[in-house]
């Protein structure tokens, strides 16, 4: 796998390098041309490998590396540990959004990694690598190449599961407590993480490990309300509970409008907003989600019960997420992604079918980096 993740990286950063002079969108790409090369050398490297990549949510991520959390700003709606995790590069000097994909690329290629492993323990190497590409070619797949949160993610997610299938519950509970500091929905990881323990008769005196998640939320949540926004004023209403308590009163500075709502009610909107005015982001977002529904339905029934309820909370919140009149559901099909039980359990059905998957999803996948850097499709 590290031969085909090393060769999409590349493949990727050609295209990404090659789109960017149609919309240079950073200070970078507007001051330096993509080719030929010039001098100084380092710095048309970042304008051609790195800049191009400096899209939606990366800025966020940078600003936060670089010059800390600040009151009111909206940085408060992002999680603390893939930030952190760069400081130290910034401070060595590298660019901010080196530092964040490198963390990336490293994170990805691991994540990648771990998840054959985990296939391997169950299938034949062929297939295991067969349901490895799968996942890592549906279309929001690229991100494992980009500087955004999903690749860290998802290397503590599925370190979290593999461990917890061996055993050993402290690590499986402190990595889903680090990924539950990345994404908020690393407090789903608790679902199959009890489920497992359950079924492995771990017993009480091992069930400590699942109190790590949700102290790890629950102490961002405490340092992000003490030490920066301050106690706010929570309004009424399950959202405004929500917000303040578990990512920020100041959300709207990120995106104006964002609530959760049932999810027939969010994909009402989505749906009427598609009938009115369609556009490349909505009409991305919404095939891509019924293309991962699609897989989800059909490896249902071989994923155990853990890996199913994981699913089912990331699918419902996911879909749940409404993000205001204009662009309703940004980032749906990337929040589904995350659902990885969802290909270990393809690659239990026995289908010779799995097989052509990669080859049929590599299209979507360099497709959508094309809306990514143009910045006409939000992830």
């Amino acid at each position: 796998m590290i031969g085909i993740w090393a060769l999409l990286l590349i493949l990727t950063r050609i295209e990404a390098a090659w789109l960017s002079p149609l919309r240079p969108l950073t200070p970078l790409e507007r001051a330096l041309p993509a080719w030929p090369p010039t001098s100084p050398l380092p710095l048309w490297l970042e304008r051609v490998l790195i800049a191009p990549w400096a899209r939606w949510d990366a800025h966020w991520y940078a600003r936060i590396a670089t010059a800390g959390y600040r009151a009111g700003d909206g940085t408060t709606q992002f999680y603390p540990l893939y930030p952190l995790l760069a400081m130290p590069l910034i401070r060595l000097g590298l660019p901010p959004m080196a530092a964040l994909t490198l963390i990336s690329l490293a994170a990805g290629l691991g994540a990648v990694l771990l998840l054959e492993r985990l296939a391997r323990r169950e299938m034949d190497p062929v297939r295991a690598r067969q349901t490895t590409l799968a996942f890592v070619l549906f279309p929001t797949g690229f991100l494992l190449f980009a500087p955004y949160t999903e690749a860290l993610f998802l290397l503590l997610a599925i370190g979290s599961l593999g461990a917890a299938r061996g055993r050993r519950w402290g690590l499986a509970g402190l990595l889903a407590a680090l990924a539950a500091l990345t994404r908020p929905q690393g407090i789903f990881l608790l679902l199959p993480l009890a489920w497992l323990l359950r079924r492995t008769g771990g017993g009480f005196r091992n069930g400590g490990f699942l109190l790590l998640p949700p102290l790890a939320l629950g102490g961002w949540s405490l340092v992000r309300i003490a030490g920066i926004d301050g106690l706010p004023a929570t309004g009424h209403g399950f959202n405004a509970y929500l917000y303040a308590l578990l990512f920020s009163p100041h959300a709207n500075q990120v995106v104006t409008v964002q609530a959760f709502l049932w999810p027939w009610e969010a994909m009402g909107r989505a749906i009427g907003k598609l009938l009115r005015q369609p556009d490349v982001d909505l009409i991305v977002n919404l095939i891509l989600a019924a293309w991962f529904l699609i897989l989800m339905i059909r490896a249902w029934r071989w994923m155990d019960r853990g890996e199913q309820l994981y699913t089912l909370a990331v699918a419902l919140s996911a879909f749940s997420y409404h993000t205001g009149p204009v662009h309703p559901y940004m980032g749906l099909p990337r929040h589904l992604w995350i659902a990885f039980p969802v290909f270990l359990a393809l690659g239990r059905t026995h289908s010779r079918r799995l097989s052509a998957l990669p080859a049929l999803q590599a299209p979507g996948f360099f497709f959508v980096i094309i809306p990514y850097i143009l910045e006409a499709w939000v992830p």
